[in-house]
């Protein structure tokens, strides 16, 4: 498996970068995110990659961060979900995005991507769920706001409020909060007050 490459930059365009290692070009497809970060053609850059072959045609996909790079492999994975459609997904979406539109089970963001409708989100947020603690591992441990907004959010999907309500609730209230000190158990007061 090849996991990443190093070389000279010999195009970059929406999509496609071209890296000239050991003499031979690699046309990489990449999402737009990887597009916007690489350097001027001519540098020598790093990808993080992924080698499939489909329908016996190999291809190379390139993230230039290693969070998207894992994410990738965990949306190929997906039913419904190969690779050109989850290189469509970061190129819309961050790490972090995704990351919030799971837990907060907000489809609607997913359905900003082309070709993905209301079956495929609602597929992913469900498989993905399962992948949250990979997902937080890759993106970086969460700060203790987003903390916060987590476990306020889990709290009050118990206390029978749709996960998506209690997310939307959670973050207009930590704005609130901006830099004040609060604990768990008064934020979550605070959340009911607006209810």
């Amino acid at each position: 498996m090849i996991c990443s490459i190093e070389g000279k930059l010999l195009k970059n365009q929406p999509m496609e970068a071209i890296i000239e290692a050991g003499g031979i070009g690699y046309q990489i497809k990449v999402p737009l995110s990887t597009s916007r970060k690489l350097p001027s053609e001519g540098s020598v850059v790093k990808l993080l990659t992924c080698y499939m072959i489909r329908d016996e045609s190999p291809e190379l996909y390139g993230f230039i961060t290693e969070e998207e790079w894992k994410i990738f492999q965990k949306l190929i994975l997906l039913p419904g979900v190969g690779p050109k459609l989850a290189l469509r997904i970061l190129s819309g979406l961050s790490p972090q995005e995704i990351y919030h539109a799971i837990i907060s089970q907000d489809i609607d963001v997913f359905k900003k991507t082309p070709g993905v409708g209301r079956k495929i989100a609602e597929r992913l947020i469900v498989e993905m769920k399962n992948q949250i603690d990979v997902i937080e591992e890759s993106i970086g441990k969460p700060d203790s706001k987003n903390e916060m907004i987590r476990d306020a959010v889990e709290a009050l999907t118990v206390l029978g409020y749709k996960r998506s309500e209690a997310f939307n609730l959670a973050k207009k209230t930590a704005s609130e909060f901006e830099n004040k000190k609060i604990t768990l158990e008064e934020f979550i007061k605070e959340i009911l007050k607006k209810v």
